[in-house]
C-alpha cells in the first residue's frame, strides 16, 4: 500500500471504527423513537452523564473503566424508567415529546457544567497501559491501526446490536413490542400489558447509553458541548437506517462517518458536518421517485 491508498484506508477505517461508537449512542434512541413513539433526545445527554460518571469513578476512585458499568447501567436503566414514566403520566404526543426530551437535553448540558464544569477532562492519564497504545493490523495492512478504545466501540456496537436485533425478532417481550408498535389497543386486547413494557425497553434503551459512555469517556476529551456534536449524525442514522432499526442505524452511522473523514481529506473539514445532512436530504428527495417505481412494477408486470 502506498502512502495515499494508506491514509484514505486509515481515514475511512477511523470513520468506520467512531461509526461505531455513533451506533452504540444511536441505538437506544432509534428504539424509543421507532418502537414507543417518542423522539427522546435526552437519551444523548444520558450518554454524557455516564460518561462523566465513569470518568469520575476511574479518576478519583481508581476504577477500571469496564467495572464502571456496574454504576453507570443500573443507574441510566433506573433514570429510563423514570422519564418514560413521566411521557406516561403527561400523556406526551410527538410533538410534546419533542420539546420535552429536547427541554431535558439542555438542562443536561447545564447540570454536566455545573458540576464537571465546563473544561475538557480526558481520561488518557488514567487509563491502564493495554487502552493506550495503538494495535497494528497483522498481514499485508500492517500500515493501518486501531486503538483500543476503538476496538471497545466495535465490540459494544456488536453486542449491543446484535442482542436488540435478536430480541426484537426471536422473543416474547421483542414480538409484543413490535405488536405494541403496529397497534396498542389491539396488543392490549391480546394481553400486551403496554405500559409496564413501555418502562422495561425504556429502561434498557437507557442502559445502552450507559455503556455507549463508557466507550465515549475512554476514547475522546469531555465537555459539556459534546452532545451538540452528536446529535446530527445520530438523529440522521436513525432515519436513514429506519425507526426502531437497531441495524439499520448502526451501518447507517459507520456509512456516514466513512463519507465525513474521507469528505476532510479532499475539502475544508469544517464542512464534513454538512455531509450528514446532505446524505439525508438525497435520501429524502429520492423517496418519491422509489415510491413512484415501486407502485409501476407490479403494473408493469401485469402487462
Amino acid at each position: 500500500m502506498d502512502v495515499s491508498t494508506t491514509a484514505l484506508a486509515q481515514t475511512l477505517l477511523n470513520g468506520a471504527l467512531l461509526g461505531c461508537l455513533y451506533g452504540c449512542i444511536a441505538l437506544g434512541l432509534t428504539i424509543k423513537w421507532g418502537r414507543l413513539g417518542i423522539a427522546d433526545f435526552f437519551h444523548i445527554s444520558v450518554t454524557l452523564l455516564a460518561a462523566y460518571v465513569t470518568y469520575t469513578l476511574v479518576t478519583d476512585l481508581g476504577w477500571h473503566p469496564f467495572l464502571t458499568l456496574v454504576v453507570t447501567v443500573p443507574a441510566c436503566f433506573v433514570v429510563g424508567v423514570a422519564s418514560q414514566w413521566l411521557f406516561t403520566l403527561i400523556r406526551v404526543d410527538d410533538t410534546t415529546s419533542l420539546l420535552l426530551t429536547f427541554g431535558l437535553f439542555i438542562v443536561a448540558e447545564g447540570v454536566a457544567n455545573l458540576i464537571w464544569s465546563a473544561d475538557l477532562l480526558s481520561l488518557r492519564r488514567d487509563l491502564p497501559d493495554g487502552l493506550r497504545d495503538a494495535i497494528h493490523l497483522p498481514g499485508p495492512l500492517h500500515r493501518l491501526a486501531v486503538t483500543p478504545p476503538d476496538l471497545i466501540s466495535l465490540v459494544l456496537a456488536v453486542v449491543m446490536v446484535g442482542l436488540a436485533t435478536w430480541s426484537l425478532h426471536h422473543t416474547r417481550s421483542g414480538r409484543a413490542v413490535q405488536a405494541m408498535q403496529q397497534d396498542r389497543p389491539i396488543a392490549e386486547t391480546f394481553g400486551v400489558r403496554v405500559a409496564p413494557l413501555a418502562l422495561l425497553v425504556s429502561g434498557l434503551a437507557a442502559a445502552s447509553a450507559a455503556a455507549a459512555g463508557m466507550a465515549v469517556a475512554v476514547k475522546m476529551p469531555l465537555q459539556p458541548q459534546l452532545p451538540l456534536q452528536w446529535i446530527g449524525v445520530v438523529v440522521v442514522a436513525c432515519l436513514l437506517g429506519g425507526l426502531g432499526r437497531p441495524l439499520g442505524a448502526l451501518i447507517a452511522a459507520v456509512v456516514l462517518m466513512m463519507i465525513q473523514n474521507a469528505w476532510s481529506l479532499w475539502f475544508p473539514p469544517q464542512w464534513a458536518a454538512a455531509v450528514t445532512y446532505g446524505v439525508l436530504f438525497l435520501y429524502l428527495a429520492a423517496q418519491p421517485v422509489t415510491r413512484m417505481v415501486r407502485e409501476r412494477l407490479p403494473v408493469r408486470s401485469l402487462a
